[in-house]
Order: C-alpha cells, then sequence, then structure tokens
C-alpha cells in the first residue's frame, strides 16, 4: 500500500471516524498528511522502506525505537513538542505497521512556518540546552559519524592527483587548499578523542523541524536522535540560526548558557561543527566526482556537483578563518 486509507490509519491509531482524505503535506525521507477525525486533527508520518522487504528486523526499527525513548524523556521533561499518539497495536513505541508500512501519528498543532525574522533565538538557546541534559553520557570523545571526512593525508593526495588526471576544473585549486583541509582534519580528529560533553540530543535542529504555534516555538521530528557534542552542537545551530551574524549568534549561545549550556571547553573550536560539516560535504562530493561513490538524489547533476566542489574550495580557508574569529568574540560565554 503506497497511500493509506484514513480509515486504515484511524482504525490503527483509534483516531474515530474519518471526516475527509488525507491531505497530503510533505514528501521526501517520510511520506507525511493531515487527517481530520470525529475526534480531531491529527499529523500521520509513513516511513518509506530502506530495501526490499518490510521495516521489521532492520536497523531503521532500532534507529527508531532508540529516538522514540529519547523522544519519550523530552516529553516528559515538557519541552515545545507534538503530542504523539500511541497506536492500538504497537509495533514498538508509537510506531505501528498498516499494511506492509510504518507509521507514526501526533496530535496536529495549528502552526505556521517558520519566518526569518521570528525571534527564535533565546527559546532554542534555552531548548537546546534542556535537552542537553536529558541524557549526558560518560563517553569521552565524539561519535562516528564525526570521523567520515577526517582521512589520512594520502588520500586526499590521491584524490586530488586522479582529479589533475581527470583534467577536472578544480584540480589546480584542490592542490592548494590541500594545507588547509589537512590542518582542519587534524583539529576534528583532535576533537573526536577529546571532546567532554558527549550527549544524546535532538541532532536535526533545522528551521523546518520548527512550527510556530499560537503558543511559540515548537520543535518536531525527533527521529534524527544521535550522538553528539552539547557545546559544538550548540555553536554549530546558532551559526546557522544566527546566519553567521556575531549578534544573532551570540543572542542563542547566550540563552544556552543562561540555561546552563557549557560552552567554556570549546574554546577556538567552538563552531568548528560548521566546517566539518563543509569538509564532508567535500568528502563526499570529490568521490562522486572521481567515480568512487554513485550521487545521492540531493546532489544535482554532474555540472552541479563540480560546481559545489569548487565553491567549497574557494571558501574554506576563508570560512574557517571566519569561524575561528566568531569563537574568539563569544569568549565572555566560554568564560562562565
Amino acid at each position: 500500500m503506497d497511500t493509506p486509507t484514513p480509515q486504515a490509519i484511524a482504525q490503527a491509531f483509534e483516531l474515530g471516524r474519518p471526516l475527509g482524505s488525507l491531505v497530503h503535506v510533505r514528501s521526501g525521507d517520510t511520506d507525511t498528511w493531515r487527517l481530520d477525525t470525529s475526534r480531531g486533527r491529527y499529523f500521520v508520518k509513513k516511513y518509506r522502506p530502506m530495501s526490499a522487504g518490510l521495516y521489521l528486523g532492520t536497523d531503521l526499527v532500532g534507529q527508531l525505537e532508540a529516538a522514540m525513548s529519547f523522544e519519550r524523556r523530552a516529553l516528559d521533561a515538557g519541552i515545545d513538542m507534538a503530542d504523539p499518539v500511541l497506536p492500538v497495536d504497537p509495533c514498538v513505541g508509537w510506531l505501528a505497521r498498516v499494511g506492509e508500512r510504518l507509521f507514526r501519528v501526533h496530535r496536529w498543532i495549528e502552526h505556521r512556518a517558520l519566518r526569518a525574522d521570528d525571534q527564535v533565538g533565546c527559546w532554542l538557546g534555552r531548548t537546546m540546552a534542556r535537552i542537553h541534559r536529558l541524557a549526558p553520557l560518560e563517553q569521552i570523545g565524539l561519535p562516528a559519524w564525526w570521523h567520515r571526512p577526517v582521512g589520512p593525508r594520502t588520500k586526499w593526495e590521491d584524490w586530488f592527483a586522479e582529479a589533475r588526471r581527470q583534467n577536472r576544473v578544480w584540480s589546480e585549486l584542490a592542490g592548494e587548499r590541500l594545507p588547509g583541509i589537512l590542518d582542519l582534519s587534524a583539529r576534528i580528529h583532535r576533537l573526536c578523542a577529546g571532546a567532554p560533553d558527549r550527549v544524546t540530543t535532538h541532532g536535526d535542529f533545522k528551521a523546518h523541524n520548527m512550527l510556530m504555534a499560537r503558543t511559540g516555538p515548537v520543535l518536531v521530528d525527533w527521529d534524527a536522535v544521535r550522538e553528539d557534542s552539547a557545546a559544538l552542537e550548540a555553536g554549530r545551530v546558532a551559526y546557522i540560526f544566527g546566519a553567521g551574524e556575531p549578534e544573532r549568534v551570540d543572542e542563542i549561545l547566550r540563552s544556552y548558557a543562561d540555561a546552563g549550556g557549557d560552552l567554556a571547553w570549546a574554546g577556538p573550536d567552538l563552531f568548528l561543527s560548521v566546517a566539518r560539516h563543509d569538509l564532508h560535504v567535500l568528502f563526499e562530493r570529490v568521490q562522486v566526482s572521481l567515480g568512487e561513490l554513485p550521487a545521492s538524489w540531493w546532489m544535482g547533476d554532474d555540472q552541479r556537483n563540480e560546481q559545489t566542489i569548487g565553491d567549497l574550495l574557494r571558501e574554506l580557508t576563508a570560512k574557517v578563518a571566519r569561524l575561528d574569529q566568531l569563537a574568539v568574540s563569544t569568549g565572555d560565554l566560554r568564560a562562565r
């Protein structure tokens, strides 16, 4: 069943009598709808299969189970979020199988999309700090996903040599940027070994996962729960939502620190997660360009991929310098 019937969803989650068809909301890694019933309005999410066959027994179920466990902690802690609906016959947690697909349902929140001029900085900093206190971990260092773009010098040298052989338009620039790439990789490697504040976190603080309800912002979509450094995630999220503007970034981080978030240990590496993301994108796109990896759907065509590689290489040195300077300007926050 590609699209569920309103009756099947309503029955699986005991939502009452459907008052109409499922209203499509968004497609992507998951498909979502709105459903109106005699008992209220609901948000319905369908998970796409990651491979042939059903989800049961695959890693996705385990990932969702862990994510829902953390989501329950956040719900109990009073984080601003949507209320999940327990199915009649749960597969795991709030997850139900309807036909050959897995579904979740939340109570619908009347909302509008987040706008660029919405003043959410204080709420965002405070909410991150509260989430980071839910499940602190004892491990020192960063999780495996942080390590992905940190390749040895020989790997980058081999790739850039192959780029010259293939006459890639960015090959000369790549050679010029190699020292900066290696220096950034070394900094990331040191963080991976020594970061002291590993936590379980929401993991996907993005504008499309925040709704503006009548009562204020709401954080949704807890499927991407993962481990990270609390301070480094705070730095990354503040930089993204502050659009790199020092005053806006400072507002978010000041709210984070005022709510008990600890930024002190990160020092000049506070925003290094931003640079690590760019390095990871470069890492993957270079492999696609050289034929070592298939292109993901979000990468666009070959021309777009080559242009993005060139842009990343051109901007890398200056961006890392800007991030380092921004970290210096937040020194009073780190000193708390």
